[in-house]
């Protein structure tokens, strides 16, 4: 599998800036809530998606695999292949699935109604309906591959070979064929008013591809990472702004009459502003990755777990807002979102940040924890699953004498999602004046950067209940705080432990 780093993008980016019913009538009757709840086939429910890329030797089977994504309560899976042994474990999970056909294949299936018809048959037939397999993605960010040019002429063809075989199985109106844009697909981002596509790409190959979008009530994924935007000009932009810790209703800038509290939603309506451009503003979307990193090299400021931990769960939380918010060029429109990644994936190229987008370690555990719906249980919290059939590589020998498990105590994600400021930063004060040592969290010392409330309050609960749980106290910081077993530590700035 070609794998592209998101590194690598920023580079040209930055400087620019419940299941469906098999019989007919369950099938009807889906496709008709869906309507009248706003949300568009085949994203039929409001809810996450999580990416699930294996670039890695050291991954958990695909059933492992799978059970964690049902235990974070996501809906939409998707997979940068069509595995039989991923989408044998997705099956009668209820989770709505993305399968890819591979850019080295893109080729041939464009060239042939019959590679296309053996693609089908060898990856969708033997699957569907017990794996609900909803879209078909083919080709990964194609137009960022400046290496392969000649396949961009070859996207559409391969699409449309696709979808023809999808229509003669009587599939089209339940398997959508797409593909995915990166950002740096746009000549001009910013204002997003004058988003514009690259002039190499934009008529000879999006204007007939969002004219295939929109004939075949299909839709775009679109990977849009605030990170690498920030990252490269943190100075000058906002990390609120970025993480989208701004409240919703905050105005960092004005465009066009439209007002922007998050990088998110810039970005995203850049690209409908450059749709529009070439006659198509109403092809729906769709984020197919997103995320934060949790290390990277010292050249790549904010890669840390509080960061990513307030990145994601901030995206949760807009994400399955209740009315949708959509983005000021949508308003009020459901956008489905996808989150990067499932694991960290250890073989990726690149550098630090590529392999570390993910919500777990390869062994199960939560990277950090985060609530992955309105309602899901927080991650350090879930149980792995079962070592029987396939199990998570074995954990090491356990120590002759019983350890109690390291813990910490850090802010809780739903403080995140839904506490405000004042009352965090009170818990913060609290810590601060009854015994935590929060010396380490004034300039310039070890554990001032990154110098955010959830940060600084992470570092003050976890002082303070460490050194008072002996006497008696409890993580909870009237419900700002909880424990997790997952070391918050960054660099030098250790989290005690006692």
């Amino acid at each position: 599998m070609v794998v592209f780093s998101r590194y690598s993008r920023m580079q040209r980016t930055v400087p620019m800036l419940c299941t469906l019913l098999v019989a007919a009538l369950g099938h009807l009757v889906t496709l008709s809530a869906a309507a009248d709840s706003g949300v568009f086939p085949p994203f039929y429910t409001r809810a996450l998606g999580i990416n699930y890329g294996r670039v890695a030797d050291n991954l958990p089977s695909p059933s492992s695999a799978v059970a964690l994504i049902k235990n974070l309560q996501a809906g939409y899976v998707k997979i940068y292949d069509a595995d039989p042994q991923v989408l044998s474990a997705l099956s009668n999970t209820a989770l709505q699935v993305t399968i890819t056909v591979r850019n080295q294949d893109i080729s041939n299936i464009s060239s042939s109604t019959t590679v296309a018809e053996q693609w089908v048959q060898a990856n969708v037939l033997p699957h569907y309906p017990a794996t609900l397999i909803a879209a078909i993605m083919v080709g990964n960010e194609v137009l960022s591959d400046y290496q392969n040019q000649a396949t961009w002429l070859l996207l559409l063809p391969a699409m449309a070979n696709i979808h023809a075989s999808l229509l003669n199985h009587g599939l089209a109106d339940s398997i959508k064929v797409t593909t995915s844009l990166a950002m740096d697909v746009l000549s001009s981002s910013y204002p997003p008013s004058e988003g514009t596509f690259r002039s190499d790409i934009a008529s000879p190959v999006l204007q007939p591809l969002l004219d295939f979008a929109n004939r075949t009530g299909s839709f775009l994924f679109l990977d849009i990472y605030p990170f690498f935007a920030w990252s490269a000009n943190p100075a000058n932009v906002s990390l609120d702004y970025a993480t989208l810790s701004l409240d919703h209703t905050t105005v960092e800038f004005e465009d066009a009459g439209l007002r922007y509290s998050n990088m998110l939603d810039a970005q995203l309506d850049a690209v409908l502003a450059a749709m529009d451009r070439l006659g198509f503003p109403g092809v729906n979307v769709v984020i197919g990755e997103t995320g934060w990193p949790t290390k990277g090299d010292d050249n790549q400021p904010g890669t840390n777990v509080p960061n990513a931990t307030l990145y994601n769960q901030q995206l949760v939380k807009k994400a399955l807002a209740d009315p949708p918010r959509g983005t000021p060029r949508r308003p009020g429109a459901f956008i489905p979102t996808y989150i990067f990644s499932l694991f960290n994936e250890d073989q990726k190229p690149g550098p630090t940040t590529e392999r570390n987008w993910g919500l777990f370690y390869p062994n199960g555990t939560p990277v950090y924890p985060i609530l992955l719906s309105n309602d899901a249980p927080v991650l350090s919290h879930i149980s792995v699953p079962s070592q029987n059939n396939a199990p998570f590589p074995s954990p090491p020998p356990a120590p002759v004498a019983p350890v109690a498990a390291a813990q910490w105590c850090v802010v809780s994600p739903v403080a995140v999602a839904q506490l405000d400021q004042t009352t965090l930063q009170a818990a913060l004060d609290y810590a601060c004046g009854t015994g935590a040592d929060c010396s380490l969290i004034e300039p310039g010392e070890p554990c001032y950067l990154p110098n955010t409330l959830l940060s600084h309050a992470s570092y003050a609960f976890n002082s303070y209940w460490q050194k008072n749980k002996a006497l008696g106290a409890t993580c909870d910081f009237n419900g700002s705080a909880l424990l997790t077993s997952s070391d918050p530590s960054i660099g030098d700035c250790v989290f005690d432990h006692m």
